[in-house]
């Protein structure tokens, strides 16, 4: 099944964010690439380069935001309530059936350059080639600053979503031959029977099939800038109208009377202004309006942080009854490093008082030792003393008195 190139267009409250998104997002899905950006450019804004002095795949959301924060800042109005409007290029498979994402990225960057430098070259714009979304398919982001480097505002009507797709047919039709090398014809004049899973009928069957699949992609997202790209991604674009305030649901499809492109509002209500009464209502209905839709991400995002913060909490009490365990266990060790430590000290102190006592007693041993040595020495020279001096006296007594 062919189909023609797939443009969608939002305002943006925040550059920051989209730019963010855009670039500094993680990879949606592997299935055909790791990179979030396959190839990058832009106008009248600096871009981080390579090595070899190339534009780099790799772009900080903050930087690109700080030099559209400069141009904002010239405006009559910078505190404007949109400050980046963004375009969404989906190409089909029978455009870039991405098989050799390198060379086929560059070519698709070498399109929306060219359309985008035809047609908004007086803005401030930065663009990503990506093909990391559910489907894998190629496609281009654009994002815009609301605010001209001149200071002037960007009109709102150079993003009609109609006159967008016809000037991006002409630019496919004039130079897509030429990047690639293969003709181009405008699949929306030859289109084969669809073969989707709808085989939509009647515009009330496709209503009715539109609703499941937005209330099946709200349970599966968390914020609207995941819930418009995953109905980007089938086929559905959603255009803003009431100057933001609502929107419009657009697909291609194949009916009773030929190819032809459905639409339908979201949610509206004619109603009497002078009695109040509502004298008819349309679209989808109030729950796929963008208030509702946006006011349900906003209550699944509180519950979300709600959760966060409930399982912050516990783990934060858990870190606190962690603590208290160990300050236990640390001052029940240190009452055990006390104990020991009185122990070694008093073990100590026996030994010392035993050594004392044993280094006592010899001590004394060597005394008597001394003591008794010294008076058998005394004895001994006693003894011979008295010997000398007795044994002159037997000799005169031997001998007899002189005559």
């Amino acid at each position: 099944m062919k189909r023609m190139s797939i443009l969608q267009t939002h305002s943006c409250h925040s550059s920051y964010n989209r730019l963010k998104y855009v670039f500094n997002e993680p990879v949606h899905s592997y299935q055909k690439t790791d990179k979030r950006v396959l190839a990058a450019t832009g106008f009248n804004i600096k871009m981080l380069n390579d090595n070899d002095g190339r534009i780099s795949v790799t772009q900080n959301g903050a930087y690109l935001e700080r030099q559209f924060r400069t141009v904002l800042k010239r405006a009559h109005n910078p505190k404007r309530r949109y400050q980046a409007q963004t375009i969404i290029i989906s190409f089909d498979p029978s455009e870039f059936d991405t098989s050799d994402l390198k060379a086929q990225s560059q070519q698709a960057l070498q399109l929306v350059q060219h359309y985008v430098r035809k047609h908004f070259a007086d803005c401030q714009s930065a663009i990503a080639i990506q093909s990391d979304g559910e489907g894998g398919k190629l496609h281009a982001h654009v994002v815009m600053n609301t605010i001209r480097p001149s200071g002037k505002t960007v009109a709102t009507n150079r993003f009609n979503i109609q006159k967008l797709r016809k000037d991006f047919d002409e630019e496919m039709q004039t130079n897509y031959q030429k990047v690639t090398g293969r003709q181009w014809t405008n699949p929306i004049h030859n289109q084969s029977n669809r073969q989707d899973i709808h085989n939509l009928t009647t515009k009330s069957e496709w209503q009715q099939q539109l609703k499941e699949l937005i209330n099946q992609i709200k349970v599966k997202v968390t914020n609207i800038t995941d819930f418009l790209h995953q109905l980007e991604q089938r086929g559905v674009t959603v255009t803003e109208r009431q100057k933001g305030k609502s929107w419009t649901y657009h697909q291609v499809v194949n009916t009773k009377d030929g190819v032809k492109e459905l639409k339908v509002r979201d949610f509206y209500q004619r109603v009497d202004k002078q009695t109040g009464e509502i004298k008819s209502t349309r679209g989808l209905g109030q729950s796929f309006s963008k208030s509702e839709i946006e006011h349900y991400f906003n209550k699944k995002k509180e519950k979300e942080n709600q959760n966060y913060d409930r399982r912050e909490n516990n783990g934060l009490e858990k870190v606190k009854t962690m603590a208290a365990d160990a300050k236990v266990r640390i001052q029940r060790q240190r009452r055990i490093n006390q104990i020991a430590q009185q122990r070694l000290e008093k073990a100590t102190h026996d030994e010392e008082r035993k050594a004392a006592k044993q280094k006592a007693r010899l001590s004394n041993q060597e005394q008597r030792q001394t003591r008794g040595t010294k008076r058998v020495s005394r004895q001994a020279t006693k003894s011979k003393r008295e010997g000398r001096s007795k044994q002159p006296r037997r000799s005169k007594e031997i001998e007899g008195p002189e005559r």
